[in-house]
């Protein structure tokens, strides 16, 4: 039986969306860890919101998060040194991660670490570290009502004008930008 509040519906629906996402999502071979704070994140800014428009949208930005993460995992395969970093740094966006604490806890030499990385993955580690920060960076600022500054520290940028050109190199916007232009909240 349905409640007679359209967005409390909506906003039912969206849970149930999200939550068997991410039952597939980790059925997808999506380390539950990041299924699990994807989930999360989303149904609390789904509870948030004050309009069934804007539950829609956040839930079917939900499902495609979803769906691009499965698919980044299983797009290819790379050798065990390359996965376990790209399986660290999605676990630990938040921490600092060097290229040294890679290779030591791979236990091989942070050069071959670095040219393994680059030769499988295009890019260089730095770089896809700081491109997994400015997508979590993206979520934080469209979900949430964050201060750029407080998201800068928790990504462990120390500079907030440096992720200003970081964001911007790999987004073509500024942060406020990207806010404005997204945000569902």
């Amino acid at each position: 039986m349905l409640i007679e509040d359209p967005l409390r519906n909506q906003k039912n629906l969206g849970i149930i969306a999200i939550t068997l996402a991410t039952r597939y999502a980790i059925e997808g071979n999506l380390p539950p860890d990041i299924a699990f704070a994807h989930s999360i994140l989303y149904i609390q800014t789904l509870e948030q919101l004050d309009n069934v428009e804007s539950v829609k949208r956040l839930s079917g930005d939900a499902l495609r998060t979803f769906a691009d993460r499965v698919k980044e995992y299983n797009a290819k395969k790379y050798s065990y040194a390359v996965t376990t970093c790209i399986k660290h740094i999605n676990k630990n966006v938040y921490d600092g991660i060097s290229l040294n604490e890679l290779a030591n806890h791979l236990e091989i030499t942070p050069t071959y670490l670095s040219k393994l990385f680059k030769k499988e993955m295009g890019i260089t580690l730095s770089e896809y570290i700081q491109r997994e920060r400015v997508e979590e960076a993206k979520k934080l600022l469209t979900l949430t009502t964050y201060s750029l500054s407080d998201i800068c520290a928790w990504l462990n940028f120390n500079d907030q004008s440096y992720f200003i050109r970081v964001f911007k190199k790999i987004t073509s916007m500024t942060p406020r930008q990207y806010r404005e232009k997204y945000t569902i909240i």
